[in-house]
């Protein structure tokens, strides 16, 4: 331990519980029963993600069911082990971790490999939703599963090698929350809390009380939710008027929780931002309807979502880029003064210098992660060596794509896996399904001739593989991290993960087409699998195939204006921050703005929410907000997202709430609902 470290008897801290039990080394966290367990796990959960994205579009976060049960039958192997009279290794928090990495990491490469969206968007299926005589160069039928293992491996590599670079700027020098991965870090330390600690007990019991009462409320929360737009998720909190424009409050204790552990500036940033986009700038272009585009559909390019889509991504790329270049900027800086100034000293010189007033456990923390951090040329030449595989791969197995178009894809990913990181760090919102529609409509304008809807939907799938896993990739390092796992162990449990998902889910994805109904196959409306945002991928392709003349009015100017406000905005904080001035703590991030753009403002009230309540907190009880609020904020996050497992169990049996509570507008609505409930009666 370095010497610099504060006494630990002095500190209430997480790593002062710990003390005593020694670091396992690396064999000790990647175990053989671990990686069994998550073989079982990754399927099951594999399984469940894939049979509802297939069916509902959307898969919920399962992070925390995850966490939770890789803990307890992780526990409950060794115990059996024990009980067979079998000597093993002791159950730690940071073989937890291992275990929980590669389920979360098999999981995530299965949801947005692109099976239930742009793989399935290629077949005839779908192709004839959208036209009756498809160009049979735009179809690809019946592709083999051994291609489909070959190309979820290649992307799921480089996810993990594409986000390793950025480790230690991301964890260490940026200090970014990673929201979800914070919070699965204090729940494995809770789990793991040796006993007789009386600060960590108060902040177990903590998180199990909000945890039952978030979990609670969720169960009483499904029973109103029997159709659509009914529960208390569709609340009219500020009247109806406003809920038109999604401004309400939906009750969500998870985005209650995150509110809670985001910082003030963040939450208010997103605020300003969903006010900007869809309290004046969306209506405004609703009213243009007619004059600048003519369709109503939500989903088009060619309607209002294109502004939304092609705004949000100049922004956030913007903002991505600046801070990458700033970022090589600044180590360029640092690594000449370093030579000049033959700076040897290490770690702890590191420490004093960009961390001067941490804590026991944020110096502990920064010791571990340093000591096995893995060197930068090795991920970076895996990766490159990924890339040019994919190159060679993927267009000898599908001929409407060049190799020149995935060496322009894997050059650019990297700034673009970066900006979505660093969004994801500051929020916990990955925009990566965002990236790939605007991937598959680049692709399709650049290549702009018959096979060009098949090679943009075939980018778009690596574009969001790649960016979803290496996000969350860092939100596992951000848990790590906080649980004193090596990076090294993390790593491969992210790669073992994915070799994993890589058979697993084409697997399992030829199992939904097998027990396909006769008649209704994987992706048609008739279909128990309708797939149904598989549609919406290859319309976007085959609206990219006219460029961007196909684009509402104005959009293109819309963008060059987000993007320079964007650079003018992180030009006054950069020139802030070298002047000494202060006006750059009350800047939001540009990133942080522009999330609400495209996902909506729903959320952002229930954040703002969550800061109020720990505002209140503090100002009635300050040390007992200081010492529980992030464990509360864990619990009503776990509470809702273990939920989700139940939920879409349920939904996967067709077991529907009994219930359906909506609201409506008084006067002749009213009437019309109230008679047809009387007639109903008779």
């Amino acid at each position: 331990m370095d010497a610099s470290i504060e006494d630990p008897r002095l500190s209430t801290s997480v790593e002062v519980v710990f003390a005593k039990q020694p670091l396992p080394e690396l064999g000790a966290q990647v175990t053989l029963r671990s990686m069994a367990l998550s073989v079982v796990l990754g399927v099951v959960f594999c399984f469940v993600g894939l049979r509802i994205q297939v069916t509902a579009g959307i898969v919920p976060a399962l992070n925390m069911p995850i966490t939770v049960l890789s803990f307890f039958l992780l526990k409950c192997s060794v115990r059996l082990l024990h009980k067979g009279g079998l000597t093993t290794l002791p159950f730690t928090r940071q073989e937890n971790m291992f275990l929980m990495t590669c389920v979360v990491t098999c999981l995530n490469l299965t949801v947005t490999g692109g099976f239930a969206t742009s793989l399935i968007g290629m077949t005839s299926i779908v192709a004839k939703t959208l036209s009756d005589d498809p160009d049979p160069r735009d179809v690809v039928d019946n592709v083999p599963t051994t291609k489909w293992i070959l190309y979820f491996f290649l992307i799921g590599l480089a996810g993990v090698f594409a986000n390793i670079p950025f480790t230690q700027v991301m964890i260490i020098d940026y200090n970014l929350l990673f929201p979800t991965g914070t919070v699965i870090g204090q729940l494995i330390n809770s789990f793991h809390t040796p006993e007789g600690a009386y600060v960590a007990k108060l902040q177990v019991m903590a998180i199990f009380k909000a945890f039952f009462g978030s979990f609670t409320w969720s169960v009483f929360q499904w029973f109103y939710t029997s159709g659509n737009g009914c529960g208390f998720q569709n609340f009219p909190s500020f009247g109806l008027g406003l809920y038109k424009r999604r401004f309400y409050f939906d009750f969500s204790a998870l985005y209650v929780g995150l509110g809670m552990i985001c910082p003030l500036m963040v939450n208010l940033g997103l605020l300003f931002g969903a006010i900007v986009s869809w309290g004046f700038l969306y209506p405004f272009l609703e009213t243009k309807q007619g004059q600048w585009y003519e369709t109503e559909s939500p989903s088009s390019l060619k309607g209002l979502n294109g502004y939304k889509v092609f705004i949000t991504v100049a922004l956030i790329v913007t903002d991505g880029l600046i801070n990458f270049v700033t970022l090589i900027t600044s180590a360029a800086i640092n690594f000449y003064q370093m030579r000049q100034e033959g700076d040897t000293s290490g770690l702890a010189n590191y420490i004093n210098k960009l961390h001067p007033s941490l804590n026991y456990d944020e110096r502990k923390r920064i010791e571990v992660f340093m000591a096995s951090r893995i060197p930068i040329a090795g991920p970076v030449a895996a990766y490159v060596a990924c890339a040019a595989v994919t190159a060679v791969a993927v267009p000898a197995m599908f001929s409407q794509i060049r190799f020149y178009h995935i060496a322009a894809l894997y050059t650019a990913m990297p700034v673009i896996v970066f900006c979505n990181t660093y969004a994801t760090g500051l929020t916990d919102w990955s925009v990566a399904p965002t990236y790939a529609k605007f991937m598959v409509f680049v692709i399709a304008a650049w290549i702009g001739r018959p096979g060009a809807v098949v090679a943009s939907l075939l980018a778009s799938g690596m574009t969001m593989g790649t960016l979803h896993i290496s996000s969350q990739a860092m939100q596992d390092l951000k848990s790590g991290h906080m649980t004193l796992a090596s990076p090294r162990a993390m790593v491969a449990g992210q790669l073992f993960g994915v070799a994993l998902s890589a058979v697993a889910a084409p697997c399992i994805f030829l199992a939904f087409q097998s027990s396909a109904r006769p008649g209704a196959p994987v992706g048609s409306k008739e279909s128990s699998y309708p797939c149904p945002y598989a549609g919406l991928y290859r319309a976007i392709g085959i609206i990219g195939m006219g460029g961007v003349k196909e684009l509402p009015k104005y959009c293109l100017e819309f963008c060059l204006a987000s993007v320079c406000v964007t650079v003018a905005i992180d030009a006054l904080v950069l020139v802030s921050q070298m002047k000494g001035w202060s006006v750059h703590r009350y800047i939001p991030s540009m990133t942080v703005i522009a999330l609400p753009f495209f996902a909506g403002p729903f959320f952002t009230i229930d954040m703002c929410i969550g800061s109020l309540l720990l505002h209140l907190w503090k100002r009635m009880e300050g040390s007992s907000a200081a010492l529980l609020s992030s464990s509360v904020a864990a619990g009503l996050m776990c509470g809702e997202g273990l939920f989700t497992l139940p939920s879409a169990m349920l939904n996967m049996f067709k077991v529907q709430p009994p219930m359906c509570m909506k609201f409506l507008a008084g006067g002749q609505e009213v009437e019309v609902v109230d008679s047809f409930l009387n007639s109903s009666k008779t």
